[in-house]
């Protein structure tokens, strides 16, 4: 009874935990005047600075990390940090949120779908009902999304979109993946001084980008002079909250409960993410789904418990 209470709890976390990162999806949509590079830079400042106070505060800030583990650790943050953010931003302003949350919402499926392919222990045909169930639920909420004007094709903006979120999606895929691996075999660095190295690998890079921006862009910090004292409170707001609850509390809210529960409990709960970002984008919007969208949401989170239902029982045959 008490291993229950437990597991329950550790649950819980990872529920607290997806219910912040379904704001990631939010928050851009709100800002939508403001620039996606703008947005990704001071979420990932404030993720950087943030990680820096905590690690000086516990005392992890002086251990040393080879320079190997340092490139490795700037190619995994920027898999999960920077660049997952600065593509879903991009497909968030072109496409609207419903788009970058369903396909996001495919990320249990994809880090499933490669760490059985990696273990060998996967079939086609028992992965075939998952996919379809999701394929299904993406067919019906992308018919209910075009403009009726133009039939079954969709604008180029929304295509931009698209392409993006997909980008999104391979880099958040490989984070995952690379992060979990890294983990695996470097059990002498803690999970916490991981996620502060991480967290000043996207400090670092936010300033790059930063600089690109500018420099391709003509984007410097006048362009925020443009916005009014509302809309800059709103960005202010909404950039801190991005880099301290939806980066960084999230982030040990997930590590936590990932250690305490199996890989079939964290990824039912992975799925939740994407129902929270489009419980948040229907409230902005001040409406509630229609019955298709519900439909297309169901038959997706189906099919993604199809799929990792397979890849489970799969590897406990071999």
């Amino acid at each position: 009874m008490a291993g229950s209470k437990n597991v329950n709890f550790y649950m819980a976390l990872g529920v607290a935990a997806n219910a912040l990162w379904g704001a990631a999806f939010v928050v851009p949509y709100a800002l939508h005047d403001f620039p996606s590079e703008l947005i990704t830079v001071f979420r990932y400042v404030v993720y950087g600075v943030v990680s820096v106070i905590i690690l000086v505060l516990l005392g992890l800030g002086n251990v040393k990390i080879s320079l190997p583990i340092f490139m490795l650790g700037n190619a995994i943050s920027f898999c999960g940090n920077v660049g997952y953010y600065l593509f879903l931003t991009l497909g968030i302003q072109y496409s609207g949120f419903i788009y970058p949350a369903l396909i996001i919402g495919l990320l249990p499926v994809s880090v499933i779908l490669v760490g059985a392919f990696q273990d060998k222990v996967w079939s086609l045909p028992g992965l075939l009902p998952g996919i379809g169930l999701i394929v299904s639920g993406i067919v019906l909420i992308n018919y209910l999304n075009v403009n009726a004007s133009s039939g079954l094709l969709l604008s180029a903006d929304r295509v931009r979109g698209i392409t993006f979120s997909l980008i999104s999606l391979l880099l958040l895929t490989m984070y995952c993946i690379a992060n979990a691996s890294f983990l695996k075999f470097n059990t002498g660095i803690s999970s916490l001084r991981w996620a502060g190295s991480l967290g000043i690998c996207a400090l670092w890079q936010s300033l790059l980008l930063a600089l690109f921006a500018y420099m391709f862009a003509g984007y410097d910090m006048s362009v925020l002079n443009a916005y009014s004292a509302d809309r800059l409170t709103a960005f202010i707001f909404g950039v801190v909250f991005l880099g301290v609850f939806v980066s960084y509390l999230a982030m040990w809210l997930w590590n936590v409960s990932s250690r305490h529960v199996s890989s079939i409990v964290a990824g039912r709960v992975l799925c939740l993410e994407t129902i929270f970002a489009l419980a948040y984008g229907y409230a902005l919007d001040a409406r509630i789904p229609r019955v298709f969208e519900l439909l297309g949401i169901c038959l997706i989170v189906s099919g993604g418990y199809l799929v990792q239902r397979h890849a489970e029982a799969a590897r406990q045959d071999t």
